[in-house]
């Protein structure tokens, strides 16, 4: 069987309106997918990087590109503009797995194979739901809703959820909120510093609803087989728990999944072992040392930077665009990545980096 998954990004040429970078995209995609022979029920999940989602949303749901993706696959939709001026870049998972049964489920896609489920999930508030809740219910909320359905699937989030992504909108502000919010849930979930939290993106970024601040995207995966395997990545020389500072997330997170060796490195930044900020206002040195901790987490699993096959880059501030994206085109010229605009939740953090790495089972 053929267990090889994908991940790609695609990002628009020279198209100058919204419209023309949707279909250069589209085009981009259905070459791909020709070219490596996957169907689209064979997609797992996309996000899109909006650059003004407010006024290009609407846009996007009427695009061919939306419609076929919604009906296929997992769909997140955030503003956090790329930094190389393009209105819009999609990233992409999908396998070519032939044995895939795919449900769509409240806000995502139960995905059901002969070694496990998933449960993919995107939380996105109405006016009305968010309207009146601050940061700290709204984590409540998104956590509950799939808390929620994983409950109808026989799952649980301790167990289960392997992955999140938490994107706030005015993080300075409301950075705590969602801390605290995190915190009250995992508590009451049996999430503690003696067993295990999550891998975790805490991010600036937001939907196209105002009154929203928290948005939220799951994955949670219940292996049918080796969920024993699981292995939450710590290099305790280089990064400190989270809980030393208060938060509850794991650097990353190693599993098999779709005949693969995966590991889910968390939103990482510059670093020490004891949760003090490296190199403050110096982007590059930032960027070094982040990678340097990436790197030791990926070992703690035996793997390394060269099994890296996606990863997003967070910046703080544009003006930092053009060297980091020099420092990527350098370093990491083969790996797709998006570079985007989005605060990190701590202010003196210049640029996150979060990651994925996989190998073969074969060489466990």
């Amino acid at each position: 069987m053929n267990c090889q998954s994908h991940f790609i990004v695609f990002k628009p040429t020279a198209a100058p309106s919204l419209q023309n970078q949707f279909d250069d995209i589209a085009a981009q995609m259905s070459a791909w997918m020709l070219a490596h022979e996957v169907k689209m029920e064979q997609i797992l999940a996309v996000r899109v990087c909006f650059s003004d989602i407010a006024n290009q949303m609407a846009e996007f749901r009427h695009h061919t590109l939306a419609r076929q993706l919604e009906a296929a696959c997992l769909v997140s939709c955030v503003e956090q503009p790329l930094l190389d001026g393009t209105k819009v870049g999609l990233q992409l998972w999908a396998t070519q797995r032939e044995d895939l049964t795919k449900t769509p489920v409240d806000g995502g896609w139960l995905v059901e194979t002969e070694d496990e489920v998933i449960v993919m999930q995107t939380v996105r508030f109405s006016a009305q739901e968010a309207q009146g809740q601050n940061a700290c219910r709204q984590t409540h909320m998104a956590f509950d809703r799939h808390i929620a359905l994983l409950a109808e699937h026989g799952m649980n989030l301790r167990d289960h959820c392997q992955r999140t992504w938490i994107y706030v909108r005015d993080i300075d502000r409301h950075y705590a909120g969602v801390v605290k919010g995190r915190n009250e849930v995992f508590e009451r979930e049996g999430l503690t510093s003696q067993t295990h939290f999550i891998a975790s993106t805490g991010i600036g970024g937001y939907d196209d609803n105002s009154e929203s601040i928290v948005c939220m995207d799951f994955v949670s995966v219940k292996n049918k087989h080796d969920q024993a395997k699981i292995v939450y990545l710590q290099a305790p020389d280089y990064l400190n728990p989270t809980i030393e500072y208060g938060v509850a997330f794991e650097r990353g997170t190693a599993l098999n999944l779709m005949g693969e060796r995966y590991r889910l490195i968390s939103g990482t930044a510059s670093i020490d072992h004891h949760g003090r900020c490296l190199y403050h206002g110096d982007v590059l040195a930032q960027t070094e040392r982040l990678f340097l901790n990436i790197s030791k987490l990926l070992e703690a699993d035996g793997s390394s930077l060269t099994e890296v096959c996606v990863m997003i880059v967070y910046l703080r501030d544009i003006a930092d665009a053009a060297l980091v994206q020099q420092y990527m085109d350098t370093h990491y010229p083969d790996i797709p990545s998006l570079l985007v605009q989005a605060r990190v939740c701590r202010p003196e953090w210049l640029i996150e980096v979060a990651c994925i790495a996989k190998s073969p089972l074969s060489e466990q």
